[in-house]
């Protein structure tokens, strides 16, 4: 589980038999409700570890590869393909 300054609640509306089903799915993997749901939530939620390309980005930087210069805002808009008057 991951360290956080405090833990909130959270409730959720499901019928008795949801709850008792939930319960007992938690149970068979030796797990609270709230470790059970959570198991299902956390991977979605995003992490504080940059993914592989945006780290293999960050070490280009820092090695000065595969860069790309721009002598204007403008072609630098153009490189990264935004639209500045969007």
């Amino acid at each position: 589980m991951t360290a956080h300054s405090h833990r909130v609640k959270v409730t959720i509306d499901v019928s008795e038999d949801e709850r008792t089903y939930i319960k007992i799915l938690a149970a068979k993997k030796r797990m609270t409700i709230s470790d059970f749901i959570m198991s299902f939530v956390r991977p979605n939620i995003p992490h504080d570890q940059p993914d592989a390309e945006t780290q293999k980005a960050m070490r280009d930087v820092d090695e000065r590869k595969n860069l790309t210069h721009c002598k204007t805002i403008e072609e630098f808009w153009a490189v990264v393909g935004i639209d500045p008057n969007a």
